[in-house]
């Protein structure tokens, strides 16, 4: 008995050892990002900053692997189930780790917060209500006016079902009192190609995917989501600003690891992540980008998250959102 404690003791010791050696040589090799949406939005672009930055600082490659698809379910399933070796890492928004959770549950193959380590949340946003110009609407007022005219006849992107898009969108229905037609998509870069074609009505998009087409012949930003006005489109009214208080939904970003990746390399990466959000080259890059720098680093991060979990499955509960 003595002999196998000492054996198994040894083991942990051995495998404790390798694990901090293992740390102190680390990076060794390129690191995946994965990013659970496609090129083109908030969490994209994000990602990119980041990873940018966080190259230099390691030393070491940080390449963006988009994985999109299931509201962002794939990519996110995939780190999950990651060796949790410091090598594969997450760059999602909340989207995926609080507003789906929330709405699907266990239907879901990962579990939030059990299945990741928790990095640090990064940078947030609100959404922008933008609508085709083929609509004859130029305010929010308006738009709920043209929706009640027309019943079940407006079509709405999203980035898939139980994202931020969606659910927000259901809480303008539900508080204008209006009925819409839901079109999901893998991420919201597609939904901004088919409004600015003609496919679909009208999107809530953040400002980091519309940055390029403000100006656009095509659509029109007639709210923002945010508790305040947006700096790129300041002349746009807050939705709260337009009677809709309820429809206040912001957008975060940040950083997640599989579970039980050593210690001493979760350490490094949120030294090094609140190390690039003091840079000045960053925060004007997200500032041209509409994104707004509010780190919140281990295991406040987690547990920010577990709360809004709550928070929305109480807010989907009262007002009778279901799965699709």
């Amino acid at each position: 008995m003595h002999k196998t404690l000492a054996a198994l003791c040894g083991a942990l010791a051995c495998t404790i050892v390798a694990g901090v050696a293992g740390a102190a040589d680390y990076p060794d090799r390129p690191i995946r990002l994965v990013v659970p949406y496609p090129t083109g939005a908030g969490t994209d672009s994000s990602a990119r900053i980041v990873a940018e930055a966080l190259s230099r600082r390691l030393a070491q490659q940080i390449y963006v692997d988009n994985k999109p698809g299931a509201s962002g379910g794939i990519g996110v399933d995939y780190v999950a189930k990651a060796a949790p070796d410091g090598y594969t890492f997450l760059w999602t928004s909340v989207d995926s780790m609080t507003l789906v959770p929330a709405l699907k549950g266990a239907k879901l193959p990962y579990r939030v917060p059990e299945d990741f380590s928790f990095i640090g949340k990064f940078c947030e946003t609100g959404m922008s209500l933008v609508v085709s110009t083929k609509l004859p609407v130029k305010t929010v007022a308006e738009f709920v006016a043209y929706a009640r005219a027309h019943p079940g006849k407006l079509s709405f992107g999203s980035s898939g079902v139980g994202g931020a898009p969606h659910l927000a969108t259901l809480l303008v229905e539900k508080y204008s009192g209006i009925e819409m037609t839901h079109v999901p998509y893998k991420g919201i870069a597609p939904a901004l190609t088919d409004l600015l074609g003609g496919q679909i009505d009208f999107a809530l998009l953040t400002p980091a995917t519309i940055v390029s087409q403000l100006g656009s012949d095509r659509m029109r930003v007639i709210g923002i989501t945010s508790p305040t006005r947006h700096p790129m489109v300041p002349d746009v009214p807050t939705m709260k600003e337009a009677g809709l208080p309820q429809a206040t939904v912001t957008v975060w970003y940040g950083m997640l690891a599989p579970a039980r990746v050593p210690a001493p390399i979760l350490e490094r990466l949120r030294r090094e992540l609140e190390a690039v959000a003091q840079s000045r080259e960053v925060r004007e890059k997200l500032a041209a980008a509409g994104l707004e720098l509010t780190p919140l680093m281990g295991d406040a991060f987690e547990k920010s998250v577990v709360d809004e979990i709550t928070l929305w499955k109480s807010i989907i509960a009262a007002e009778g959102i279901v799965d699709e």
